[in-house]
């Protein structure tokens, strides 16, 4: 069975963020091994431009993906592809249960995610057309994940 993971930029600095991934992972691991990676952040300094930053923080990224290789990226941006959380629990149906590649979830830092990694991944996602911090949109996420594993095995958490 393929492994899921979280892999974002930065620490997870809000309290109610922390604990409640934490929560949400728990809950996800009694459907799937699940695992959050997190990529250091560049310092915003001065030393470094910011492609340069973006660069450096998408490098950390690729690398976790390649460890987890043959590995399925989605990638969370505002211009990603909205989706219902059925329509969401559909795709993490087909990627978790029908595919035999690990499911990476990556979530960039203030400043975005690298081109590369863009790039790089087989779907964009948006959680909103909004903007939300980041320790928010990874709480969201998690939160989604484990709708989602509900949705699929049929548990009333979604009611």
């Amino acid at each position: 069975m393929s492994a899921l993971s979280f892999c974002w930029v930065g620490k997870t600095k809000a309290a109610y963020a922390v604990e409640g991934v934490a929560d949400y992972v728990g809950r996800i691991k009694r459907y799937r091994d699940c695992r959050v990676v997190t990529v250091p952040e560049e310092r915003h300094d001065g030393r470094y431009s910011k492609p340069h930053r973006l660069e450096r923080e998408g490098r950390g990224v690729l690398s976790h993906i390649r460890q987890l290789e043959p590995a399925w990226v989605a990638a969370l941006d505002a211009g990603g592809k909205p989706m219902t959380s059925r329509q969401f629990a559909e795709l993490i149906r087909r990627q978790c249960f029908e595919d035999t590649r690990s499911v990476v979830f990556v979530v960039g830092g203030p400043d975005g995610l690298f081109s590369t990694v863009r790039e790089q991944a087989d779907r964009m996602v948006s959680l909103s057309q909004m903007t939300v911090p980041h320790d928010m949109a990874r709480l969201l996420l998690a939160e989604q994940v484990y709708r989602a594993m509900t949705i699929i095995h049929g548990h009333p958490y979604d009611r």
